[in-house]
């Protein structure tokens, strides 16, 4: 398979693997409907800065060391479930308060490094992201692939993460369409919440037992 192709296949696989619901995309549609547009964005890039961490260690063939050391891979998906059902409470929690629509001045003061910082937490603290960037380098790095095409690869990969990114963000904020959420907030605050609870317990559940048993 020449370069070109090989590109083009795994920019395909990452776009519908970013678009697809996963930690990744709740954490930052709940930034994005709960703080707004800016907090999304932020979130966003956390999630970006956590692709680079991934795709650092499995160029520099670390991820071997995450498959032979159980207890490590353990740890981190365990601390990584956790911070999902924390995530998962506080959404929860806050749809109870008395108002807990976004307003201006909340979207304009929120803490930009907390939505940062659960966008990187969230995507570093997945095993599962080490086994998915191994499997997607496999198809187009080899030994003789030198370092500008390596840099454009990483460059492509972050981008169509965030492109996807910022094209939802930007689609959900439009004020006719965040009326319509803004109607439903408690509901979805509710709904995204669950879904990282049940997120978090399966990577728990996953993690503490079934790596266990290897």
């Amino acid at each position: 398979m020449d370069f070109s192709t090989a590109l083009f296949s795994i920019l395909t696989i990452h776009l519908m693997a970013s678009i697809s619901p996963g930690p990744d995309f709740v954490v930052v549609s709940q930034k994005t409907l709960q703080q707004g547009r800016k907090a999304g964005i932020v979130c966003g890039a956390g999630v970006c800065a956590g692709l680079l961490v991934h795709i650092g260690y499995s160029v520099a063939g670390l991820t071997a060391a995450l498959e032979h050391s159980v207890r490590l891979t353990q740890g981190i998906g365990i601390f990584g479930g956790s911070y999902l059902v924390f995530l998962g409470y506080k959404s929860i929690k806050g749809s109870f308060s008395a108002n807990p629509a976004p307003s201006i001045e909340k979207e304009n003061n929120a803490g930009g490094a907390s939505a940062f910082w659960s966008g990187l937490i969230v995507n570093v603290f997945n095993p599962k992201a080490a086994i998915y960037f191994i499997s997607l380098f496999s198809i187009i790095i080899s030994p003789s692939m030198g370092a500008e095409k390596l840099l454009l690869v990483i460059v492509l990969i972050v981008s169509v993460q965030m492109t996807w990114y910022l094209t939802f963000i930007f689609i959900v904020t439009i004020p006719s369409i965040r009326m319509k959420f803004d109607s439903k907030v408690y509901l979805i605050d509710r709904s995204l919440g669950a879904l990282m609870l049940m997120m978090g317990v399966y990577m728990i559940a996953t993690y503490a037992f079934c790596c266990g048993d290897s």
